[in-house]
C-alpha cells in the first residue's frame, strides 16, 4: 500500500498551517507534516510558499544535525505534496518532564536539561539556525533521558551576526519558563544561559541584547499602566 494511504496515518495534531500524523514509514515509526492550501492565497503563490516551507524545514533539520544537536531525521520531503516525513521521537515534552520533576523535589535533574536545551539552542545560533519557538514545549525527554528539538516549522538561516534576532529567540524561551516554571524560573533562566555561553562564541553580545528588550518590554508595561491610571 501506498505511504499516503489514510488509514496507515493517524491525525494527532493540527496547527494553523500543517497537520501532523503518526504513523509507519518503511517499517519505521515516523511523524508525517502535511502542510495544507489555504484558500485566501492565490492557489500559484500558495504551492510556492508551502514547497519552499517544507524544503526549509527539511534544510533547517539537516543543519541542526550536523550541528550536533538531536533532531529527528528526516525520512522523506515530498515536495508536491508539501509533506515532511520524519523520525518519530518517543518521549514526553521537557515541559511535562520538568513539573514532574518539580514535584518530586529533583530539581537539579531539572536543571541538567535545562542547561543542555541552552546548549542546544548555542550550537544552532553558531550555525546560524533559528529555532522560531524554541520552548520546553518543543523539546522531547525520551525515556532513555535524551533530550531531542523538534518543530523547526517557523525556523529560519540567517548569516547575519546581528544578535537581535537571536535575543529574541532566547526571550521566547525565557516568556516560556515565567508561564511554566515560574516557582524557579531565576534557577532555570541562569542554568540555560551557562548552557547556551557554554556553545556560542558571540552569546555575551546576545546576552546583552536580550537585557535590552527585557527593558524594552518592562518600559511598555510601564507607560500602558501610566495610560490607564491617567484614563481613571
Amino acid at each position: 500500500m501506498g505511504i499516503w494511504v489514510r488509514e496507515e496515518w493517524i491525525l494527532i495534531s493540527r496547527g494553523a498551517e500543517a497537520e501532523v500524523y503518526k504513523g509507519v514509514f518503511y517499517g519505521h515509526p515516523a511523524v508525517r507534516k502535511l502542510r495544507f492550501p489555504k484558500e485566501y492565497r492565490h492557489p500559484l503563490l500558495d504551492i510556492k510558499i508551502r514547497r519552499g516551507r517544507t524544503r526549509r524545514e527539511a534544510r533547517l533539520l539537516s543543519m541542526a544535525k550536523a550541528a550536533r544537536v538531536p533532531v529527528p531525521y528526516v525520512l522523506y520531503v515530498d515536495e508536491d505534496a508539501c509533506a515532511l516525513i520524519i523520525e518519530y521521537i518517543e518521549g514526553e515534552l521537557l515541559r511535562r518532564a520538568i513539573l514532574k520533576l518539580e514535584v518530586e523535589h529533583r530539581q537539579e535533574q531539572a536543571l541538567k536539561y535545562i542547561r543542555l536545551a541552552g546548549a542546544y539552542l548555542g550550537r544552532l545560533h553558531d550555525v546560524g539556525v533559528i529555532h522560531g519557538d524554541f520552548t520546553t514545549s518543543n523539546l522531547i525527554l525520551t525515556p532513555s533521558g535524551r533530550l531531542f528539538v523538534i518543530d523547526f516549522g517557523l525556523g529560519y538561516y540567517t548569516g547575519s551576526k546581528d544578535p537581535e534576532d537571536y535575543a529574541v529567540e532566547l526571550r521566547v524561551f525565557s516568556r516560556g519558563l515565567e508561564i511554566y516554571h515560574f516557582n524557579y524560573y531565576q534557577e532555570y533562566w541562569s542554568e540555560f544561559l551557562s548552557g547556551y555561553e557554554s556553545e556560542y562564541g558571540n552569546a555575551d553580545v546576545v546576552i546583552k541584547r536580550v537585557k535590552e528588550i527585557f527593558m524594552r518590554g518592562r518600559y511598555v508595561a510601564e507607560r500602558r499602566t501610566k495610560w490607564r491610571f491617567t484614563l481613571e
